[in-house]
């Protein structure tokens, strides 16, 4: 399952944010190319699904989960070119993709291997009131969150780095829905 919050404006504690370019039309492509169910947000209605903690968001995703007996979540936000790495994953210390602590690494590395700098937690590190927190603990499922840096998603230079993260991601789950079906 995929999923992507924050590809429309959000409101978080009365104030206005910003959409996350990129993060919307990764996630897309991603499904596109997958077949994976998705979830996204296409209208602000004055909320943060990734930090209120009662929201119609988390709900309907974890109702999906639950109905279709879903095992992994991606939840995919963009993460400013500001910030040192180019993935940021969110595990609440591992709580999050304790279910298969491998299934993680592997991606991490197969991310690194391509070239891209991670960093796991750190800034963002997918707590308990975010939507891969409280769908992991809601539904019981591995969910990840996933940051991507504005400039692999969205710098015409970056265009290789974009096809070659697109490229993990789609291999990664059909990975696991080959491994899911045997």
């Amino acid at each position: 399952m995929l999923s992507s919050p924050h590809g429309v404006s959000q409101v978080r504690l009365g104030k206005r944010k910003f959409e996350e370019p990129g993060s919307l039309s990764f996630m897309l492509e991603v499904a596109k190319r997958t077949g994976a169910p998705f979830i996204a947000k296409t209208k602000n209605c004055d909320d943060d699904a990734n930090f209120d903690e009662d929201c119609p968001y988390k709900k309907e995703l974890k109702n999906f989960i639950e109905q279709n007996n879903i095992k992994f979540l991606l939840d995919f936000h963009g993460l400013s070119k500001r910030r040192e790495v180019d993935i940021n994953f969110g595990t609440h210390l591992g709580q999050n993709v304790k279910k298969d602590e491998k299934l993680f690494d592997a991606l991490n590395k197969e991310i690194q291997r391509a070239g891209f700098v991670t960093s796991i937690d750190n800034p963002f590190w997918g707590g308990p009131q975010t939507i891969s927190g409280a769908i992991s603990k809601k539904a019981k499922i591995w969910a990840l969150q996933v940051e991507i840096n504005y400039k692999c998603t969205n710098e015409k230079e970056n265009v290789l780095k974009l096809q070659s993260l697109l490229g993990i991601f789609v291999k990664f789950i059909k990975t696991v829905n080959d491994n899911e079906k045997n």
